[in-house]
């Protein structure tokens, strides 16, 4: 298969991908996400990036936004991670907008994309030509004298769709890391990241009548679940 040539070449799941995908069919949610959490590749249950990539999609295009976003942190650590750990032999300035632009173009494909492409065959591979790509772009730029990194961009909506996936990813991340009970993570998205207002009547629905909870607690929650972001973020910028 030449990667250069992608128009040209019909994609399709190898085997390993394929193999993977049918196993992720009889297992539940839970033990998929601790399965994607697997970093051995020789370890039973792990499942291949490229696999989890097709999962991501699938969910997302199912309305499964919850399942889908809780793989996204997961993929995005492990995308990150690699990202860094190839591009250890580059200038420390330079390594880290070669990481960003691999990673905001990663995103951006993984938002926008619903059909198979190299995310979904080679998913390393892919990972690795995206930031030697963004290296050649990055020392051109060096070379015009040029710090417009927007001019070396094709995304169409200037990346909005991969920043709103990372917000959501990076919050359902928080999610799993701190709140203990599956209700509360499930509350917390509904009101952090869900489009519905918490009581309005006069809508087609609301959280009132969604999770059958009273007002005020879904409002106090909502204002407990702020301040502890509020001081999460205060925590990691100390």
């Amino acid at each position: 298969m030449d990667e250069e040539n992608t128009e040209a070449v019909e994609l399709y799941h190898p085997p390993f991908v394929v193999r993977a995908l049918d196993w992720i069919e009889g297992i539940s949610s839970e033990q998929l996400i601790a399965a994607a959490q697997i970093k051995d590749q020789n370890k039973s249950g792990f499942i291949p990036p490229a696999a989890l990539v097709r999962i991501i999609r699938r969910f997302r295009t199912d309305g499964k936004l919850e399942l889908s976003d809780r793989l996204v942190a997961i993929l995005i650590t492990n995308a990150y991670d690699y990202v860094r750990r190839v591009s250890t032999g580059f200038e420390v300035g330079d390594r880290e907008d070669v990481i960003q632009e691999t990673m905001q173009t990663f995103l951006t494909e993984l938002a926008e994309n619903d059909g198979i492409d190299w995310w979904e065959v080679t998913f390393h591979r892919e990972l690795r030509r995206r930031a030697s790509d963004a290296y050649a772009r990055l020392i051109g730029r060096h070379r015009k004298r040029s710090a417009e990194l927007t001019d070396d961009r094709e995304f169409s909506d200037d990346g909005e769709a991969a920043a709103a996936l990372q917000i959501r990813a990076t919050l359902v991340a928080f999610a799993d890391k701190r709140l203990k009970t599956e209700e509360h993570r499930r509350l917390f998205l509904l009101l952090m990241l869900g489009d519905l207002p918490i009581d309005a009547p006069e809508a087609p629905n609301d959280l009132v009548r969604l999770t059958g909870k009273p007002r005020s607690t879904l409002a106090n929650l909502k204002t407990d679940f702020t301040r502890m972001l509020k001081a999460a973020l205060v925590e990691k910028a100390s």
